[in-house]
C-alpha cells in the first residue's frame, strides 16, 4: 500500500480515478434540475427555499470544476454514466416535478436533501479510499466537498417544515403555520437521539 501522496501502482492510480469519475457523474447529475427549480415560478416565491437551491448551485459547479482537474490528474478523462440505482433515486424527482401540485417546491427540496446525502456518503468513500491508498490530494477534495455538502444538508432539514406548511396555506388549506417549529424540534430531538434510549414517540 502507498503511503505517500503519489500512488505507486497502476492499479492505486486506475481506482482513484474510477471513484473520481463516478463522483463527478453523481454531481452533474445533482446539478441537473437546479436550474430548472431556480428558473420556476412556484419556486421563486419562497425565498429560504430558492437561498437553498442557489447555494446548491453554487456548490456544485465548483465540485464538478475541482473534480475534473482532480480526475485529469489522477489519469482519468471522463465522467462515467451514472449507475443505474442513482439513476432511479435521483433521476425520477425532477422529471415528476411538473406533475406535482401541491408542496411541489418542499418536494423539490426533499429531492435535494435525497442527492446530497448520497453525495455525502460518496465522498465519505471518495475519501477512505483516497487516504488508505496514500493519495493525500484526494482525499483532501473529499474533505473539502464533504464539508461543503453537510451544512447543507442540515439547512434543509430545518428549512423544509415551513415550506410545507406554507405551501399547505398558500394552497388553501388550514394549517397551523406555527407548527413548523414543532416538526424541527421533533426532528432535532431525533436526530440528537433524546428518545432513542426509550423508544418514545411524541
Amino acid at each position: 500500500m502507498s503511503t505517500t501522496n503519489d500512488l505507486n501502482t497502476n492499479d492505486e492510480r486506475h481506482t482513484v480515478a474510477t471513484y473520481l469519475s463516478d463522483m463527478l457523474a453523481l454531481e452533474q447529475h445533482i446539478s441537473a434540475p437546479i436550474d430548472s427549480q431556480l428558473g420556476s415560478e412556484d419556486h421563486q416565491e419562497y425565498a429560504e427555499a430558492t437561498r437553498i437551491i442557489q447555494r446548491i448551485k453554487s456548490v456544485t459547479t465548483s465540485h464538478i470544476t475541482a473534480l475534473e482537474a482532480q480526475l485529469k490528474a489522477a489519469g482519468g478523462s471522463s465522467a462515467h454514466g451514472v449507475k443505474s440505482a442513482w439513476a432511479q433515486l435521483l433521476g425520477g424527482g425532477a422529471a415528476a416535478l411538473n406533475n406535482v401540485r401541491k408542496t411541489k417546491v418542499s418536494k423539490s427540496l426533499r429531492d435535494d436533501y435525497t442527492a446530497l446525502a448520497l453525495a455525502s456518503v460518496s465522498y465519505t468513500m471518495l475519501h477512505a479510499t483516497a487516504a488508505g491508498l496514500g493519495d493525500g490530494s484526494t482525499a483532501a477534495l473529499a474533505k473539502r466537498h464533504l464539508d461543503d455538502i453537510t451544512p447543507i444538508i442540515v439547512d434543509i432539514s430545518k428549512t423544509i417544515p415551513a415550506v410545507v406548511l406554507q405551501e399547505l396555506s398558500d394552497d388553501g388549506e388550514n394549517v397551523t403555520i406555527t407548527a413548523a417549529q414543532l416538526t424541527q424540534q421533533a426532528s432535532d430531538d431525533a436526530w440528537s437521539g433524546q428518545n432513542v434510549s426509550s423508544g418514545s414517540v411524541r
